[in-house]
C-alpha cells in the first residue's frame, strides 16, 4: 500500500502536466454549462485525469512544451497570489472525504462569493458559491464510480478571473463497498510529498453505533453480519406540553423502549423504514442522566441497545424550539448541515450556535448534542 501511495501518486504528478493542464481544463469547465453524463474515471492508468477538452477550431493543439512555458510564465503571479492566501485570491482544499459507495464531500476556502467548481477532466462534479468568509462545501449529487480519479478544484471571482487550487485530489474507489477509498492530496511541485487523507487500511465508519448484539453459535457469514440488529437515537426536541421527543433509527427489531435515569421513559413500534419516535418526561432539575434505548424483537427479546449520556444544559438548548441532533460515529458537521438544511456550508451556523461545545469543527464526538438553528 505504501508503495502505491509513493510511486503511483508521484506518477500522476509527473504525467499530469502540472498546473498548466489543470488551468486549461478549468477554463473549459467554467465556460461549459452542459450536464454531466457520468462520473466514471476520466483517465486510464498512466494518463492524467485532468486533461483539456478538445478545441473546436483549426488551430494546432497545445503541446506539453507550450503548457510548460505557460506554467513558467504564470508562476510568479501564482506565487504572489498564494502569499495573500485563498481569502483574497486562489482556492484551497481543506477537506476531502469519500465513502466506499463513492459519495464524496469537498470543502475549503476561496475568495468571498467566488464560484467554486470541483471537476475531473471536463466533467463538473459540483459547484458552490463561497460565503462571505470564503468558506465553501460541495457535495456532488452523483457518486464517483469505481476506479482512479484525479479531481481538481477551481474558482471564478466576481471579476471573471479563474484560479485553480495548487493541490489535486487523487481518489481510488474500490469495486466493492467493503473497501475504504484512497484519498490523497497531490501538490503541483514534483518534490512535494503527497498527503494521504484516507487509506483502504482505514476501517469504514458505521452510520450506527451498535451494542449488545447477540452472538451466533453456528457461525454467521458476511451477509448475516451486515444485518446485525442495531438501534440509535438521532434527534431530540421539546413539545409544548413539556414532553421530550426522541427520534431514531434501528436495523431489525420490532419495538424500542427507553428509560431515563433508570425510570421508564416511553416505547414505540419500529416503522418499516426502521424509524421510531418516543415521547416522555425527564427531570430537567437533574444535572445529567443516562438514557437507555433497547431494541426488541417480536418476542420481546433484547437484540440491541444504546446508552446516551444527556446533560440538562444540552437539553436546555432546545427550549426555544430548536431541534437537537445527536452526533453518531462517522458524522461530520458538513453532513449534519446537509441533512438539516440541504447545504453543507451552513455547518458554520451550527458552529456559532454551539460555540461552547465545539472547540474545533473538525473534531466532534459521538453522543454530543447540538442545537440546530432555524
Amino acid at each position: 500500500m505504501k508503495r502505491w501511495v509513493s510511486v503511483r501518486l508521484l506518477t500522476y504528478i509527473l504525467v499530469g502536466g502540472g498546473a498548466a493542464i489543470a488551468v486549461v481544463a478549468l477554463a473549459v469547465v467554467l465556460l461549459d454549462n452542459g450536464e454531466t453524463k457520468s462520473v466514471e474515471p476520466q483517465a486510464d492508468a498512466g494518463q492524467a485525469a485532468v486533461t483539456p477538452a478538445p478545441v473546436a477550431d483549426d488551430s494546432p493543439a497545445e503541446t506539453a512544451a507550450d503548457a510548460d512555458a505557460e506554467t513558467a510564465a504564470a508562476q510568479p503571479a501564482a506565487s504572489e497570489a498564494e502569499a495573500d492566501g485563498p481569502a483574497e485570491a486562489g482556492v484551497s482544499i481543506d477537506l476531502a472525504q469519500v465513502t466506499p459507495a463513492g459519495e464524496a464531500v469537498f470543502a475549503g476556502k476561496a475568495a468571498p462569493n467566488a464560484e467554486v467548481t470541483v471537476f475531473e477532466g471536463d466533467v463538473i462534479l459540483g459547484t458552490a458559491t463561497a460565503n462571505a468568509d470564503g468558506e465553501w462545501v460541495i457535495v456532488p449529487e452523483r457518486a464517483l464510480a469505481p476506479g482512479e480519479h484525479l479531481v481538481s478544484v477551481g474558482a471564478k471571482g466576481a471579476d471573471g478571473t479563474t484560479t485553480v487550487a495548487n493541490l489535486t485530489m487523487a481518489i481510488k474507489v474500490g469495486e466493492t463497498e467493503d473497501e475504504q477509498p484512497l484519498v490523497a492530496l497531490l501538490p503541483q511541485g514534483e518534490t512535494d510529498v503527497p498527503e494521504l487523507l484516507q487509506s483502504p487500511d482505514d476501517k469504514p465508519e458505521s452510520e450506527m453505533v451498535t451494542s449488545a448484539a447477540p452472538s451466533t453459535q453456528d457461525g454467521a457469514d458476511a451477509d448475516a453480519a451486515e444485518l446485525t440488529p442495531a438501534v440509535a437515537p438521532r434527534s431530540l426536541s421539546w413539545k409544548d406540553n413539556g414532553d421530550l421527543v426522541v427520534a431514531g433509527a434501528s436495523r431489525g427489531g420490532a419495538r424500542v423502549t427507553a428509560t431515563a435515569a433508570d425510570k421508564a421513559f416511553g416505547e414505540a413500534a419500529v416503522g418499516d423504514d426502521g424509524a421510531w419516535q418516543i415521547a416522555g418526561r425527564v427531570d430537567i432539575s437533574m444535572p445529567r442522566r443516562i438514557m437507555r434505548f433497547t431494541l426488541q424483537d417480536g418476542d420481546g427479546q433484547t437484540i440491541a441497545s444504546y446508552s446516551l449520556p444527556v446533560a440538562s444544559r444540552d437539553l436546555s438548548q432546545g427550549m426555544d424550539g430548536s431541534k437537537m441532533v445527536i452526533v453518531q460515529q462517522g458524522d461530520a458537521l458538513w453532513r449534519i448541515a446537509y441533512q438539516s438544511y440541504g447545504e453543507g456550508i451552513k455547518y458554520v451556523d451550527i458552529v456559532r450556535r454551539n460555540a461552547a461545545a465545539i472547540n474545533d469543527p473538525d473534531l466532534i464526538f459521538p453522543n454530543q448534542i447540538f442545537a440546530i438553528p432555524e
